[in-house]
């Protein structure tokens, strides 16, 4: 019988190993001495850069860090979503006139039905995700 293959999750290649390695055993002057270095390397690449070029590094830096604030943020909502305690379909049955102003009704995953962004192929109709193919038109057969 073969053995199976160990995943690598959480692993170090070899390189990331002797990388992790020589900096654990540098000094703190080679440390100073590495980031001096690192400096005047991106002053050379800053210096020889056109305006233009400065310019698009800085903006595709900007769209970078838009996009990680916006990653972080959908992390948190789910984050967020997780630890709320959902309210079983049960729970909303007459919940109207027992609202708990503790419990985040929104958060629900039967209240939250997302944005009418579906377009009918019959009709053109926007529709919820979760709507049924047939449910504006009937499939086209209604004009």
């Amino acid at each position: 019988m073969p053995r199976a293959r160990r995943s690598n999750l959480s692993r170090q290649s070899r390189s990331a190993r002797r990388i992790r390695n020589t900096a654990n055993e540098r000094t703190e002057e080679e440390q100073e001495i590495a980031r001096e270095q690192r400096r005047d390397s991106m002053a050379r690449l800053c210096a020889s850069q056109s305006r233009e070029q400065s310019e698009a590094a800085r903006e595709t830096a900007r769209l970078a860090m838009r996009n990680r604030r916006a990653n972080n943020r959908g992390q948190q909502i789910d984050n967020l979503r997780r630890r709320t305690r959902y309210l079983s379909s049960a729970d909303l049955n007459r919940a109207a006139f027992r609202y708990d102003c503790s419990n985040d009704y929104s958060l629900h995953p039967s209240v939250c039905i997302g944005q009418m962004d579906v377009v009918c192929e019959y009709c053109g109709a926007l529709k919820f995700s979760g709507e049924t193919a047939g449910l504006c038109c009937l499939n086209g057969k209604v004009k």
